[in-house]
């Protein structure tokens, strides 16, 4: 090879390398990641939370991440959600453990009652409890997923239809809507018969007398339109308290860059926090509401409310004992949750 030859090549490459430089650079490949839940439309978790959350994320991506959102029960019914994350259908999905406790079982923790009362204390308190193991290992990762972000609802109350209710003793024997696990372990206790149905289908069951009434979240009432059937509530029962999560495939997770992940973490802490103050501030409200609505509201006085935690108490050793045979650590889980509810209640 000749010197002028290989002075030729150096030139023609630089020469290649400067032309590549001065190209307009490529933007990072945008990523659409796929959304779905059951709630209805409407309801306030989607209008202050989930809708807030996609175009926060959007935002602080520089509009690298966008979101195709399937609400409502689009893709698939709230049983459906779990397989359809694992599966690919999804990217993110409505996973809430109370729904899924043969597969998340030390997530229930958050399901026995009287733990909290506050939105706002009871979801930073777990999501710092779920985000760390040994609930995020054995429940999340071990199912290919995570937690992205989650509320926890206002707590559950009872709410009948054409049934004689003045306080808790005239539970029993009602049939009444609840979730399987702890919620229905805590109707027992008070001497009600739990049904196990889904919350898209409580308004259905009410109305044929299916059931005789619901243990159901108080702000959610007329999202699911049940003020329509119901015309008795019975306030301060504080029997249970719904964590309403999405997750993420974990592989999706991986594949985003360190940047997407602090992106979609501000944006969550951003979601849950906004969700928990208008879950607060509109419990609040509901009372007169609903008794503007026709609906005759009995709120329990502090010797009924004692009395509920009495016949509640059992459900907490229970879950212990039932978990620890199993070897399951659930007794550290719960006292982890009981110090991270006592560090919000005080901040």
């Amino acid at each position: 090879m000749t010197k002028n030859t290989t002075l030729d090549r150096f030139a023609a490459g630089a020469a290649l390398v400067i032309a590549i430089g001065m190209m307009p650079q490529i933007a990072a490949a945008e990523v659409t990641l796929k959304v779905a839940d059951t709630f209805p439309p409407g309801h306030y978790i989607v209008e202050t939370g989930t809708t807030y959350w996609m175009d926060r994320v959007t935002e602080l991506t520089d509009g690298e991440i966008k979101f195709q959102y399937f609400g409502a029960g689009q893709l698939g019914s709230l049983r459906d959600m779990f397989s359809m994350v694992q599966t690919g259908v999804v990217d993110i999905g409505y996973v809430p453990p109370a729904y899924n406790g043969g597969t998340m079982p030390l997530a229930g923790v958050h399901t026995l009652p009287g733990l909290f009362s506050q939105s706002t204390v009871g979801t930073p308190a777990f999501f710092e409890t779920v985000t760390s193991d040994p609930i995020l290992e054995n429940d999340f990762l071990a199912n290919g997923m995570r937690p992205v972000w989650g509320v926890m609802t206002s707590t559950y109350n009872l709410f009948t239809r054409d049934q004689d209710v003045s306080g808790i003793d005239d539970i029993k024997g009602l049939k009444l809507k609840t979730i399987a696990g702890n919620m229905a372990e805590s109707v027992k206790a008070l001497g009600g018969a739990p049904v196990d149905i889904p919350s898209p289908e409580t308004y259905q069951a009410i109305r044929t007398g299916t059931v005789d009434g619901t243990i159901f979240p108080t702000t959610s009432i007329y999202s699911y339109k049940l003020d329509e059937v119901i015309d008795t509530a019975v306030l301060g029962l504080d029997v249970f308290v719904y964590w309403a999560p999405y997750v993420i495939r974990e592989e999706v997770w991986q594949e985003l860059s360190p940047e997407h992940q602090q992106a979609i973490q501000k944006a969550s802490q951003e979601a849950m926090q906004s969700v928990a103050e208008e879950t607060d501030r509109s419990a609040a409200e509901l009372e007169d509401k609903m008794r503007d609505s026709g609906i005759e509201v009995i709120v329990l006085d502090e010797a009924q409310r004692e009395k509920v935690k009495s016949a509640t108490a059992p459900v907490f050793d229970a879950w212990v004992s039932g978990l620890q045979e199993r070897g399951l650590p659930a007794g550290e889980v719960l006292e982890m949750f009981r110090a991270n509810i006592e560090k919000h209640q005080t901040q």
